[in-house]
């Protein structure tokens, strides 16, 4: 009957939660409420490296070069026949060709000097020019360069060249080299372990590099980057990540060699038979992807020096301490 129905009618009202009128916030024209904002999320870009940060995270692997003895490179014709200074990531090259130019120049004294990768990439990949020979049979020139790049060539050819020099542990040396030998009209080089770019030339070719960096890899060989998203390592907390109390930063290495990324995978704790393929990249693609791009945070990248290479520029500054102190 009509007063059943009544009833249970207000039975159903009394259940039902009460409406809440919205905040005064949710009322006023062009406002998100905070609920929605975390259902639709907007992707916050991070910011590019500027030169000089990929500098910094270049410098912690040391190159060599040949000098003679007042400190400056010494130059060899390369393949292609050009007159280059070269910056060499290998060791063993780096000694191999010491005593090829040694025992081709018996009554000059020579000696190897040690570079940061940072300071020898910015002399011989962005100096005017480098970028003036970058093609010359395409018509690549000078003025393909940023003008901003040119600025840090200057600023780092006055600071290579000071007593100062670089802090970094590669040493003094060879920064004062390379600045003595960049005012010469001879070409600054950086060399790559010879068996890795074959064991990688023809992928490097097929991967998306631009046209200029793909010209630049052609003309004067590639440095071949190996690494994978499945092998991290956690920074210490003494150097700032974790610091605060929470999770260490997780850094991305990228090896010179791939026997360098198989070693760092088994001391990581992982298996021969579970060893990733490695993602194979270049120096100057990695470089111009840390000034472009904004998807990655580059700062999680580090570049892990081979231990010969390590060994090798202790060696020398070991040796350049003691002849100034004779």
């Amino acid at each position: 009957d009509l007063s059943m129905l009544a009833h249970l009618a207000l039975l159903a009202w009394a259940a039902a939660p009460p409406r809440r009128p919205p905040p005064e916030e949710a009322l006023q024209p062009g406002c998100v409420r905070a609920d929605v904002r975390l259902a639709t999320p907007v992707p916050v870009p991070f910011r590019p490296l500027s030169q000089q940060e990929v500098i910094d995270r270049l410098d912690g692997v040391p190159c060599f070069s040949v000098v003679g003895r007042s400190r400056e490179m010494v130059p060899t014709t390369g393949e292609d026949g050009v007159l280059a200074c070269p910056f060499y990531l290998d060791a063993s090259a780096a000694r191999r060709a010491l005593a090829e130019l040694q025992r081709a120049n018996p009554l000059t004294p020579l000696t190897l000097a040690a570079t940061p990768l940072g300071t020898a990439f910015a002399l011989s990949e962005w100096s005017p020019s480098a970028a003036a020979a970058a093609s010359p049979d395409e018509g690549a020139s000078a003025e393909d360069a940023p003008r901003e790049r040119e600025g840090v060539y200057d600023r780092l050819r006055t600071a290579v060249r000071s007593d100062g020099g670089s802090s970094s542990t590669a040493g003094t040396a060879g920064g004062r080299v390379a600045g003595a030998a960049a005012t010469a009209a001879v070409e600054l080089r950086l060399v790559a372990c010879e068996e890795e770019v074959r064991s990688v030339s023809e992928l490097l070719e097929q991967s998306p590099t631009p046209p200029m960096l793909r010209r630049a890899n052609r003309r004067r060989g590639p440095v071949p980057l190996f690494g994978s998203d499945e092998l991290r390592f956690k920074a210490p907390a003494d150097e700032g990540a974790g610091a605060d109390g929470g999770e260490a930063e997780e850094l991305t290495p990228l090896f010179l060699r791939r026997s360098d990324f198989r070693a760092a995978w088994l001391a990581s704790g992982g298996s021969d038979d579970a060893l990733p393929a490695a993602q194979v990249s270049d120096l100057r693609s990695l470089a111009w992807q840390m000034e472009c791009e904004s998807a990655f945070d580059w700062r999680s990248i580090v570049l892990v020096a081979p231990q010969d290479s390590i060994d090798l520029a202790l060696e020398l500054q070991q040796q350049q301490q003691q002849e100034q102190q004779q």
